[in-house]
């Protein structure tokens, strides 16, 4: 799994908000089309018998990430400050790609890389560092 979140309890007062504005159909539709975009983009770079990002290996990763400069330094800075490994670092690119995907964006951002961050237990560490 390449997501990791811890999360609090939910507040009393939490529970008398409004309802999210993105329905379950809406969101599933969102996923649809972020699978089919991935889809899309390994069968033009044929490796059209991958589906999913968490499929592609590091060289065919790197190559449909490419964040913008802004994104690609703080995936840098992030990966210093964190201490992550290859592997880590990848599977950081791997969520940033996704959620780009799933924004309907072709170009992996610093907020996409940045929310993929937030995903990892060490985030304590990079705030520290920050």
């Amino acid at each position: 799994m390449d997501i990791q979140i811890e999360l609090p309890a939910v507040k009393i007062s939490d529970l008398t908000l409004p309802a999210s504005k993105e329905s379950s159909a809406d969101v599933a539709l969102r996923v649809a089309a972020a699978r089919l975009r991935q889809r899309e983009r390994f069968v033009k770079l044929g490796a059209g018998h991958l589906r999913l990002n968490a499929e592609a290996d590091g060289t065919l990763l790197e190559e449909i990430v490419q964040p913008d400069q802004a994104g690609l330094k703080f995936m840098r800075d992030a990966a210093d400050a964190m201490g992550l490994s290859a592997r880590c670092y990848h599977r950081v690119l791997r969520v940033a790609r996704t959620l780009a995907d799933l924004d309907g964006r072709e170009q992996v951002t610093r907020l996409h890389i940045a929310e993929a961050l937030s995903y990892r237990q060490k985030l304590a560490a990079f705030q520290a560092a920050a």
